[in-house]
């Protein structure tokens, strides 16, 4: 009797240790792409905002690389890893002004892998300078 005791304990052993491989990536990976939707949803309203502002300074300017550099910090994003591009550089009143912006993100799940996800989002605004 005592050995189909210890028989059970080990079942048991094995199926904790297949339940925790399956729980724990299954668990970070909810949280990953959680998290991974949370930057994609900064990163299109930092582009809606940049695209505005962008239109009140008249295009592309120092001012708008360190609010958008500001904003994105804000949100745990890494200015070092984003490219902002703004078209056309100069507007005056009424021309569209396109923001586009693209960060590089990774998603790391345990025991499974690591992918690079290129997030990108951009916004147009009219230019509000009268030149």
């Amino acid at each position: 009797m005592t050995g189909a005791h210890r028989d059970e304990r080990g079942l048991v052993t094995v199926e904790t240790l297949l339940a925790l491989v399956i729980v724990v990536p299954l668990l970070f990976g909810v949280i990953e792409f959680g998290w991974l939707f949370q930057r994609c949803l900064a990163t299109e309203t930092v582009a809606a905002h940049a695209a505005r502002y962008a239109g009140e300074l008249g295009g592309d300017d120092p001012a708008l690389r360190a609010y958008i550099a500001r904003e994105l910090s804000a949100v745990a994003i890494d200015p070092a890893r984003v490219s902002v591009e703004v078209d056309p550089v100069r507007v005056s009143w009424r021309e569209p002004v396109r923001v586009s912006i693209r960060s590089q993100e990774s998603i790391a799940l345990p025991f499974l892998f690591t992918a690079p996800v290129t997030i990108s989002a951009t916004a147009i605004s009219r230019g509000e300078v009268v030149r």
